[in-house]
């Protein structure tokens, strides 16, 4: 039997967490949040978010950070990759950039998981490595799809394929793959009498049936808690069973 390993072992106290955003942020303060109410339930072991990295300084996700009391670290990517004189998706500077960007993550704390919380940029090799399983990312769509492409909304290519509903899922990032392995999956989300011209009414209905309730529920109730485990096939486990390709399935009680 393959050796199973926790991503995180708990240790009666927080679990530090560093939340990557390039945007408005709102995963991060669904995060934040749940972090908040556990707090103040009197609860020990659950993810504190300790910093916020960006690199897109000023994004209305870092001010919301500082506006909770959360240290934020920025780093503009785009200046950067212009004083190296590089495109953005040139991977030796993405190597420099990711360097970079972990050392000044660590000179603010040392994080037991870094949660991409809507972070526009592809991470490299040094930065997979650093942080070996655990990197979280969340996809607004069911990752197990054989349908999915690139450069499509995942509810367009799910209305397109003829589903009346759909899932988001929190996996594991990656170097090689565009999904590692899935940790969790959502309620199903209808989208029953929606249009790809809805669209924006659509992504907010997947957020709030969907990110906002799974992230908090990985990061807070199953990492933190060390309940999920991984073999070297990348298999997933939670309370020691061996989840399906899909994932945990969460149920709303």
């Amino acid at each position: 039997m393959d050796e199973i390993k926790l991503l995180y072992k708990p240790e009666n106290k927080p679990m530090r967490v560093a939340a990557l955003i390039s945007g408005t942020g709102t995963n991060m303060v669904a995060l934040y949040e749940e972090q908040r109410r556990l707090e103040k339930s009197g609860e020990k072991t659950y993810g504190r978010v300790d910093m916020v990295f960006t690199n897109v300084p000023n994004c209305k996700g870092a001010e919301r950070a500082k506006e909770f009391g959360i240290p934020v670290v920025s780093l503009s990517s785009k200046s950067f990759f212009d004083i190296l004189q590089k495109n953005l998706d040139d991977n030796e500077a993405r190597e420099f950039y990711d360097a970079a960007s972990i050392t000044l993550i660590e000179e603010a704390c040392k994080p037991d998981l870094v949660v991409l919380a809507g972070y526009r940029r592809r991470l490299g090799s040094i930065f997979i490595s650093r942080y070996e399983n655990r990197i979280l990312n969340i996809y607004p769509g069911d990752i197990t799809k054989t349908y999915l492409v690139r450069g499509v909304e995942a509810p367009i290519q799910a209305l397109r394929a003829g589903e009346n509903t759909i899932k988001c899922t929190v996996f594991l990032a990656r170097e090689e793959e565009r999904f590692g392995p899935a940790i969790i999956q959502s309620n199903q989300i209808s989208l029953e009498g929606l249009k790809e011209e809805d669209m924006k009414e659509i992504e907010e209905k997947i957020r709030k049936e969907g990110e906002w309730v799974i992230y908090p529920f990985a990061v807070h109730h199953l990492i933190a808690k060390g309940r999920v485990g991984i073999d070297n096939d990348d298999n997933i486990y939670i309370d020691g069973i061996k989840m399906p390709k899909e994932g945990y399935q969460f149920k709303i009680k």
